[in-house]
């Protein structure tokens, strides 16, 4: 039952975001995708509060808690020039905040999880705005290819280990942090994010044109980056968890957990996307179209 919870709840949500990127992407309104980030990013704030709470590192909210809407609509307005200065008055807020706290080792532990807190969700979140809102040759429909592409890798690293480690896994992965990872899912989830990518692909002729004639190695290497990067996400979060001695991080979606556990491996996955395709896609594709 836990099961077809996860893949309902799973298909209904992936529907309704695709559905407002299209919306995005047909009314020249990028900024529509600011809002999803927003709540998403509100809520796994909070969550990453609760779990460091219990793992013993107390934060200010009063300190925390503003920045996550000011992190994403500076992400937004602007083009996101304004971003890191912003980045940089967050981190500095944090560091006047916490320097000052007794005992000397508590005060520091505060002061990294505080400044590691601001860069973990909004700085690596606004990175999904800058792949659908930056398209190549300024095609919206590339931009809603290119989002699809990174969402459905994850999405699918993440459904294909689950359900391959289910049926196959018997090696484990990392025994101490998340018992139930197996290498037979990892590798299973890697293959599934690749397939995922074609199907993203597919929603932009000049996406398909690349990948499906001159530029399909792409794809396998971005299968194997941002499935890592996605493992390692997944995993930090995990380590959270068990620091704090619970399951899930909330309650977000039935069957899934908490908004942390399900934007974990995208949180991690999206820079490495990101400059990979700034690196050694977006020229080609922007020739293309």
């Amino acid at each position: 039952m836990r099961t077809l919870r996860r893949v309902i709840s799973g298909l209904l949500a992936g529907g309704a975001i695709f559905g407002l990127l299209w919306l995005g992407a047909r009314w020249s309104a990028p900024w529509v995708i600011g809002l999803p980030i927003l709540g998403v990013a509100w809520l796994g704030a909070l969550e990453l509060l609760r779990l460091l709470d219990l793992a013993g590192i107390s934060l200010s909210r009063r300190f925390y808690l503003p920045w996550i809407p000011i992190l994403v609509v500076m992400s937004v307005i602007a083009e996101g020039r304004y971003l890191n200065l912003a980045v940089v008055f967050a981190l500095g807020t944090q560091l006047v905040r916490h320097l000052g706290d007794l005992p000397q080792r508590d005060g520091l532990l505060r002061v990294g999880a505080a400044c590691l807190s601001i860069l973990y969700i909004p700085w690596l979140f606004h990175f999904l705005y800058r792949l659908y809102a930056f398209a190549p040759g300024g095609d919206r429909m590339a931009g809603l290819a290119t989002v699809s592409v990174v969402l459905l890798m994850v999405w699918g690293f993440d459904s294909g280990a689950f359900f391959v480690g289910k049926l196959v896994g018997r090696h484990r992965a990392f025994p101490s942090v998340s018992p139930n990872k197996t290498w037979e899912g990892i590798v299973g989830g890697s293959l599934v994010a690749v397939v995922g990518a074609l199907i993203g692909a597919c929603i932009s002729p000049v996406w398909r044109t690349v990948v499906l004639w001159s530029g399909f190695h792409h794809l396998l290497i971005l299968g194997v980056l941002v499935s890592g990067a996605a493992q390692i996400g997944d995993l930090f979060e995990s380590k959270l968890k068990r620091a704090a001695g619970i399951k899930d991080s909330g309650v977000f979606l039935p069957g899934h957990g908490g908004a942390l556990d399900r934007i974990d491996g995208l949180l991690f996955a999206l820079p490495v996307f990101f400059w990979y395709f700034e690196m050694f896609l977006r020229a080609t594709l922007e020739r293309v179209g």
